[in-house]
């Protein structure tokens, strides 16, 4: 129930400031995703914090029985390629600790996880021209090394990005775009992980965090 109630508070807090966001931008210049400068700096880095749930189950969607922070930030790279379509390249390193229950089996040793995600992201802030809420959807594969075994898995997901630039935070003039301010902005994402050979692994990434392009 705890764990319920602080994803709610996530959940809650981004909705408030999506709205405030959206409120500061009535007196503000928006700009599309193409002039958000991504063709001026396609790279893109991301870090987030994130909870991960290693029991979820697609058959009860609500239920979080095995949520739990990760203590080191997911850091993940990103290339914008144009037409609102980007790579990204992330990397995850997570602590499983004695009694907690993965895919229905409790662990009786201490032991880590690592992984890594190569997954396409569609810009549907972009498609639909969408002001400082950008949400995207995305979906790929990677490689986890769990408990000594090596994994295969396929990523399946959405987020939503939220632009500094285009809340009108911070203004300049013509020299708006150029602050460094705002070429950074906030994330909040949701990622399923599937175990391709349907063993244990699969697992639910809630992550939040920061973005900065250059």
């Amino acid at each position: 129930m705890k764990k319920q109630n602080m994803l709610q508070k996530i959940l809650f807090l981004t909705a408030i400031f999506t709205i405030t966001s959206f409120a500061y931008a009535q007196n503000a210049k928006i700009y599309n995703h193409e002039n958000r400068f991504r063709g001026d700096y396609p790279l893109k880095v991301n870090l987030q914090m994130t909870m991960l749930d290693t029991d979820y189950s697609l058959k009860e969607p609500g239920t979080f029985n095995e949520l739990n922070m990760v203590t080191i930030p997911k850091l993940s790279f990103e290339y914008y390629m144009g037409h609102n379509l980007s790579l990204k390249l992330s990397g995850l390193l997570n602590e499983i600790k004695v009694g907690q229950v993965v895919n229905g089996q409790v662990a009786n040793e201490k032991f880590n996880v690592f992984s890594t995600d190569l997954v396409a992201l569609y810009s549907l802030g972009g498609l639909f021209n969408i002001p400082i809420v950008d949400p995207y959807i995305e979906t790929g594969f990677g490689y986890t090394q769990f408990n000594k075994d090596s994994k295969a898995m396929y990523n399946l997901g959405a987020g939503i990005n939220i632009w500094l630039l285009d809340t009108g935070l911070f203004r300049r003039g013509q020299y708006t775009k150029d602050m460094l301010i705002n070429r950074f902005g906030l994330n909040f994402e949701v990622l399923g992980q599937k175990n391709l050979s349907d063993g244990p692994g699969s697992n639910l990434q809630i992550s939040g965090g920061v973005f900065f392009v250059f």
